[in-house]
């Protein structure tokens, strides 16, 4: 009875333990490749909350369309050549992407323009079509929703 009890209390002991990690099982990178459009990017500012992406779009409906593309060599660009926006707005945005990169390392997903001497860290997660980063540094959160390419 001792030894049944011993062993009861062990495997209970590693499901408490293992529990968690299996949780939050770490991303491969083919989970967030691909192209995607932002939905929205909520910060708190002074205790109140703001979707920055839903101001852009108050502005610049043509927004809605752009197109952020992960790609598997590890480049993050911005692509606005479907937005129906401006020229020179669409020049403006892709140019800031042109450099940009990106790496995941379990759930955590960095962007960087400058080959990572610095960048921007975000906690990533994806369910079904949506992939949500929310900010390590204050940068608040950002919703994605995958493009599926057109058939």
């Amino acid at each position: 009875m001792q030894s049944l009890l011993s062993s009861l209390l062990v495997t209970l002991a590693l499901v408490f333990v293992a529990a968690p990690a299996a949780a939050n099982p770490p991303l491969t990178p083919s989970a967030v490749v691909g192209p995607w459009k932002k939905l929205s990017h909520t910060v708190v500012l002074d205790g109140r909350s703001m979707d920055s992406h839903a101001a852009l779009l108050q502005q610049r409906p043509c927004a809605a369309q752009v197109v952020y593309e992960i790609h598997a060599d590890g480049r993050y660009r911005l692509d606005a050549s479907g937005s129906h926006c401006d020229d020179k707005y669409k020049r403006m945005q892709e140019k800031l992407y042109a450099k940009t990169q990106w790496k995941l390392e379990g759930q955590k997903f960095t962007t960087s323009a400058t080959n990572f001497a610095v960048g921007q860290s975000y906690n990533v997660s994806v369910a079904g079509q949506r992939m949500t980063w929310v900010g390590t540094e204050g940068q608040g959160t950002l919703v994605f929703e995958r493009v599926n390419p057109a058939k």
